[in-house]
């Protein structure tokens, strides 16, 4: 067994791989993306199990069928869209399948140089994004700040009025109390019996 995974390492080298456990009959199906003229490279190996017993199926997104004779394929896609690759296990024990496709050249794990740039991009874009929001922020903050204090110094002014016309209507009150009391005073003179 371990032998099996030291040459299956060594036949894959660097390249990470999927896997799938073939239990049953029934066939399991990974999809990938590709574009019409894209090269598609499937390379697969038996880890656990009979290699003869797996067959494998490639369908492309028109669901035409193209067979593998070997556990190493080269294809070319007629058309942009979802490609099928699907494992069956013909055998009356488990198997376990490592594959890996690549499309171009380009390992699925990788990105290429333009979807880097592309991603660089769309990243600058965001941040120039976040930038123009965080200044709107700031500036939204500080318009705030300026109605709330705008608002304490009104409620201030406010307050202050209503104490000075509080304070000025006693303050006539008491005149008006005075000159009354200064008038009636003055009468009670005028008719007081002598």
């Amino acid at each position: 067994m371990y032998l099996i995974l030291i040459l299956a390492s060594i036949f894959i080298g660097q390249i990470k791989c999927l896997g799938i456990e073939l239990r049953d009959k029934k066939p399991r199906c990974v999809y990938m993306n590709a574009k019409k003229d894209d090269n598609i490279t499937i390379k697969y190996l038996v880890l656990e199990g009979i290699p003869k017993d797996v067959q494998i199926f490639f369908f492309d997104p028109y669901n035409i069928q193209y067979d593998f004779e070997s556990n190493e394929q080269q294809l070319k896609a007629f058309y942009t869209g979802k490609y099928r690759i699907c494992f069956k296990n013909n055998g009356q024990m488990k198997m376990l399948v490592e594959f890996d496709f690549d499309i171009l050249g380009i390992d699925k794990n990788y990105a290429s140089k333009n979807d880097i740039l592309q991603t660089q991009r769309n990243l600058n874009e965001i941040d120039s994004d976040f930038r123009w929001i965080q200044m709107l922020q700031k500036e939204s903050y500080h318009r705030e700040q300026t109605i709330n204090t705008n608002l304490i110094n009104l409620y201030q002014q406010l307050t202050f009025s209503t104490i000075i016309k509080i304070l000025l209507f006693l303050v006539i009150i008491s005149f008006q109390l005075f000159i009354i009391n200064q008038f009636v005073k003055s009468q009670d003179k005028l008719f007081a019996p002598v």
